[in-house]
């Protein structure tokens, strides 16, 4: 069997509603960050929100995606984690 890379992407988790506006639900499934494409002078591209902060825009909604899941899944986990306080 030929392997063409990873199957599944992270703009899988991106939920869209309404059209054109993008949500991701962190571990707790409260909206952690969003995308939303934008026209711009340049043309259209994703503004991605993480936290309520813009961390960032992109020319297509993948490097958008990937960009918000890294930032959720590097986002320390409140408590310190498993064995946190």
């Amino acid at each position: 069997m030929r392997e063409d890379g990873p199957r599944w992407h992270p703009q899988l988790l991106a939920r869209e509603d309404p059209p054109a506006h993008w949500v991701m639900l962190g571990a707790r499934h409260e909206v952690a960050g969003t995308i939303e494409l934008r026209r711009t002078d340049d043309g259209p591209r994703y503004r991605v929100e993480y936290g309520g902060q813009l961390i960032g825009w992109a020319t297509s909604l993948k490097v958008a995606a990937e960009r918000l899941h890294r930032a959720i899944i590097s986002a320390p986990v409140p408590g310190g984690g498993i064995n946190g306080s």
